[in-house]
């Protein structure tokens, strides 16, 4: 294959749409940082040290599952709290609500996945598990993707 030189305008284009992607990626790490400024106080204010997210999507149907919290390694009711929720729209607006605790931490979840790993409701759909460890702030992502392969051989003698 020839290797294609873009034109200047083209170039240009390239660099505007790169540019874009690069800011909405932005936009997104700050709102996923603005959610977790406002759950993790308010799960440490209660004694949670770790909370567990599962998500299950196929047949273009995708959910988040259960939300469990943890007080070391005992299971813990997750208060009835409002938290505050941001999400950034398709048009880069950063939307907020208050939404109860445990449906702030699943639309942040289904944001988390959705922003990570495109599509994963499509298809054979996708499955895991988002931690997020309440002592440290740090979210995992444990996300497992489903397919159907097949591998074709054809020969004519």
């Amino acid at each position: 294959m020839i290797p294609t030189q873009l034109t200047s305008d083209q170039a240009a284009i390239q660099a505007r749409i790169e540019a874009e992607i690069a800011e909405h990626a932005a936009a997104v790490r700050r709102v996923e940082a603005r959610c977790k400024s406002a759950f993790l106080p308010i799960l440490r204010d209660h004694g949670i040290t770790r909370v567990d997210i599962s998500y299950d999507g196929g047949g273009d149907e995708g959910m988040m599952d259960d939300v469990t919290a943890y007080g070391g390694q005992s299971v813990r009711e997750l208060p009835s709290v409002l938290c505050d929720h941001y999400a950034v729209d398709y048009g880069g607006n950063v939307r907020s609500s208050a939404l109860q605790l445990e449906d702030a931490l699943s639309a942040f979840a289904e944001n988390a996945v959705c922003d990570h790993h495109g599509g994963w409701e499509n298809g054979e759909g996708a499955y895991g598990e988002i931690v997020i460890d309440v002592d440290s702030g740090g979210v995992t992502i444990t996300h497992n993707a489903r397919f159907i392969d097949y591998d074709t051989t054809e020969t004519e003698l």
